[in-house]
């Protein structure tokens, strides 16, 4: 639905409809995003390689009158989920994420 807010039409209404019937019906149904951290192997990525070839001996820039980091380390998660060509009307692709902080 959210890719029919610029020009709404009568049809995207009625599948609004449609999905509030369908939450009318299955009141307890969630959205659940799993909490825990991922067991990421690091064994898989090339941790060892010499990237100066590629980019030369390059260092982060930082301002230097950057002020020191105060308070907990943040830990930032993000979910996306994409189709390819899911917009049946005009095979868009249509990616979606949340950012969570």
């Amino acid at each position: 639905m959210a890719s029919c807010l610029a020009l709404p039409r009568k049809g995207h209404l009625e599948a609004l409809f449609h999905i509030y019937a369908y939450l009318k019906k299955k009141p307890n149904g969630v959205i659940v995003l799993d909490p825990t951290y991922p067991d990421i192997d690091l064994r898989s990525f090339n941790d060892g390689a010499d990237w100066r070839n590629f980019y030369g001996d390059v260092k982060e820039e930082l301002p230097p009158n950057m002020p020191k980091p105060r308070g907990k380390p943040l830990v930032t998660r993000l979910y996306v989920d994409s189709d390819h060509a899911g917009d049946k009307l005009v095979r868009r692709s249509r990616t979606g994420y949340i950012i969570k902080l």
